[in-house]
């Protein structure tokens, strides 16, 4: 990656059905996109009184260009947590564990209005992870804020396998902050909990490596995909898990009315889903499996929402 610019990348989403693009870079060069916000009257007109319970979140000119354009309607109770300051306390409690930021490779999502961002931090190589399969995984920080009042502030830690994209939140660096925006917010405890979630990543590799050492059938893996999976993530999503285990290659069900198991539905080949092995072995590749699923999903709160479900539905799994 080139410090000196911005990338635009080809990823989008969609938040509360709006489009979600993505840009990459180093911090300091990414701050500009990032739009602030103040809270003011929300009244009907200049000369009528404004509603005494409701406040206007109004975005702010970032150039000459522009103009103020009023992004929500919150409560006189609401907390604003302008993107900017989120990122930095973020990148204070990278600091404070010792890792320099300077460099560090950033991703920011932000809506066309931007009163909602994701923002991805990856971390240095020797956070890496390198897996019995050769197909290393990254820790890297995400983050999601608003400023309309409709979703949390969200941090959490969790891990990228760069051979296929596939995100996945395991064991305790899930544990995230997570918080209302009202006028007790406090953005002071992001730094604390992104430390705290460093010193555990040593137990999140643990469990990836008894995940690598645990065997599995792809007889007790059907029937996991047609009940536990099938019951959590809907019948398509068991499909495709499933013969992604079996044979390596992602589906899609051609006639979902079919009364059959999700396993047995009739289906046809998407794509072959790059470092999958066929069949799967090992609950590791399971969860692999579950993970490329999870992060195709186009909202960018549900993916982590899935991701973070992955360590609950692999417990299942050894259950059966």
């Amino acid at each position: 990656m080139n410090d000196d610019f911005i990338e635009p990348l080809d990823e989008t989403g969609r938040w509360r059905a709006r489009d979600v693009s993505y840009s990459r870079g180093i911090w300091e060069k990414l701050k500009p996109l990032l739009p602030t916000f103040t809270m003011e009257e929300f009244r009907a007109s200049d000369k009528t009184p404004p509603n005494p319970y409701m406040r206007s979140v109004v975005r702010q000119p970032r150039s000459l260009f522009e103009q103020p354009i009023p992004v929500g309607v919150v409560s006189n109770t609401y907390g604003l947590s302008q993107h900017a300051e989120v990122v930095e306390q973020c990148l204070a409690g990278i600091k404070s564990a010792g890792i320099s930021t300077r460099n560090l490779t950033c991703e920011i999502g932000l809506t066309e209005l931007g009163e909602w961002m994701n923002l991805r931090i990856y971390f240095p190589e020797q956070f890496q992870h390198r897996p019995l399969d050769d197909q290393p995984l990254g820790l890297r920080l995400e983050c999601f804020n608003s400023v309309d009042g409709t979703s949390r502030l969200v941090v959490l830690l969790g891990w990228l396998r760069f051979v296929c994209s596939n995100g996945m939140v395991i064991g305790e660096t899930k544990t995230g902050f997570r918080d209302v925006h009202n006028q007790d917010i406090d953005l002071a405890a992001i730094p604390e909990v992104i430390e705290y979630g460093l010193q555990l990543v040593k137990q999140d590799i643990a469990r990836l490596q008894h995940w690598q050492q645990t065997s599995v059938g792809l007889g007790d893996i059907e029937e996991w995909a047609d009940e536990p999976l099938a019951g959590a993530w809907g019948k398509k999503a068991a499909c495709r898990v499933f013969h992604i285990c079996e044979s390596g290659k992602d589906v899609e069900i051609t006639d979902p009315f079919a009364k059959v198991p999700p396993t047995k539905k009739p289906w046809k080949v998407l794509q072959v889903v790059p470092g999958a092995p066929s069949p799967a072995k090992t609950i590791y590749d399971v969860s692999q499996a579950l993970s490329w699923v999870a992060s195709k999903r186009n909202n960018p709160e549900e993916r982590v929402e899935w991701q973070s479900a992955i360590p609950r539905l692999i417990d299942c799994l050894s259950a059966v």
